[in-house]
């Protein structure tokens, strides 16, 4: 152990990061991996940031590098690639989480949809900017159910939402309903850690669920538990799970975070009826569906990464907005399954770390000096919650394997104490130090 060390803000100017140096780390790991003959990883066919029942955020890493063929040949290359883009997004590498997810894309679907939409030149005629937080909230104040989904590789949307807490509970919110929450009994709904869910165990997800407890928020599980349902079975009983909260609480103002499609209102063409469309139905409350997927950097498709990259192009923006026409919201895409889409803009980075790692400004950039030769990966727990032993089923206030031009690792962290937990190429615990951010 060191003595407590006190780091205050250190303010660097934005710099442009290249992809060789955000993803040399990664890539680094990637050569090291190649070479170990004594790294042991299961034979299951799927990625899981879990390894003997704790926490191992590179061991995903590890089994794509080392068993990539394998993996894509059960899985299709799509779905690997969306898997590995989700466990690097955990690690605090989010340029090479987006560009991993973007080799999932056809290149020459992209590039010939990108033709085509540059030949439309009304294609944003007339379209507003509004302050998307601002819009959000003002139109939440009289609804009782709000949903906003997320990208599971994109934490950013997670801080999107996080930013929006103290908002919503000023207005009465008191039920914050999460589809990555633990619904069985074994469920940790008031301390984050490996019991509180799945995606919770990322650092962006786990601010979420601190503030949201800080603030008062009832935690509210609404997965479907019975893994035999269809898929419309799953989003039926996520619905009716929903609703079980105003019938035990009339009063009840909700705000559900839900995962991608689920919070559309309307059936698609695969016949799959999604879970607010469910839940319209059974409750007889429409909700306020707001989108972040469709319109963000790659997008769920290659239509919408070439749509986002030629309006982020054309329009200059540096906060998320909501796009407006005729003094309505509108999506570009014609589908009208939410009530409003808004757009993030595209991501700045400095030293190496997505900037909305700061949460609006409830965290600060803080320096980590390297004290380590072998030093690769770094984690800061709060140290109200660390305790050494259980270091394996704690959630980091924040993690990255990324080293800046000057040569420090640097994480987002609000004022407190934490315990710093520096780890090797193979995730080997070198050594512990408190540290105090003021």
């Amino acid at each position: 152990m060191f003595k407590p060390i006190a780091i205050t803000f250190l303010f660097i100017f934005l710099i442009t990061v290249t992809y060789s140096q955000t993803g040399e780390n990664y890539q680094y790991l990637k050569k090291y991996i190649l070479t170990q003959q004594n790294l042991k990883i299961d034979s299951s066919n799927f990625l899981s940031i879990y390894h003997n029942k704790e926490l191992h955020y590179l061991y995903p890493l590890y089994k794509s590098i080392s068993q990539e063929n394998k993996l894509i040949n059960h899985l299709n290359p799509v779905q690997f690639l969306s898997e590995l883009s989700e466990s690097v997004s955990f690690t605090g590498d989010y340029y090479s989480a987006l560009e991993i997810e973007k080799k999932s894309y056809d290149k020459k679907l992209e590039d010939s949809i990108s033709q085509s939409l540059n030949k439309q030149i009304d294609l944003f005629a007339g379209l507003e900017f509004k302050d998307a937080k601002k819009y959000i909230l003002e139109k939440s104040r009289s609804q009782k159910v709000v949903m906003i989904n997320e990208s599971h590789n994109k934490p950013l949307h997670r801080a999107f939402t996080a930013s929006l807490l103290e908002d919503f509970y000023a207005m009465g919110f008191r039920y914050l309903a999460m589809e990555t929450l633990n619904q069985f009994p074994n469920a940790s709904l008031r301390q984050v850690n490996i019991l509180t869910g799945h995606y919770t165990n990322e650092p962006i997800a786990g601010e979420l669920i601190r503030k949201a407890i800080g603030l008062g928020f009832i935690l509210v599980p609404y997965e479907d538990s019975n893994y035999s349902h269809t898929v419309n079975q799953r989003e039926y009983t996520q619905a009716e799970n929903i609703y079980k909260i105003m019938q035990k609480d009339p009063g009840a103002k909700i705000l559900v975070h839900a995962g991608d499609k689920h919070i559309e209102e309307g059936a698609t063409s695969d016949e799959r009826i999604p879970m607010a469309a469910y839940f319209k139905i059974v409750s007889g409350i429409d909700p306020f569906t707001i989108d972040q997927t469709s319109l963000t950097e790659q997008s769920t498709s290659e239509y919408g990464a070439a749509m986002y990259e030629i309006f982020s192009n054309k329009n200059a923006f540096v906060t998320p907005v909501v796009l407006l026409k005729n003094n309505q919201p509108k999506d570009i895409f014609d589908f009208n399954f939410c009530d409003v889409y808004m757009m993030h803009p595209p991501t700045k980075y400095r030293n190496g770390r997505a900037t909305w790692n700061s949460i609006n400004g409830f965290k600060q950039e803080t320096a980590i000096q390297p004290i380590y030769q072998t030093l690769f990966f770094v984690q800061a727990f709060y140290e109200k919650e660390y305790q050494e032993k259980l270091v394996g089923k704690l959630v980091p206030a924040d993690q990255t394997y990324i080293t800046a031009p000057d040569g420090y690792y640097y994480l987002y962290l609000h004022k407190g104490r934490y315990q710093l937990v520096y780890r090797d190429m193979q995730y080997k615990i070198l050594g512990t130090k408190v540290l105090v951010v003021e």
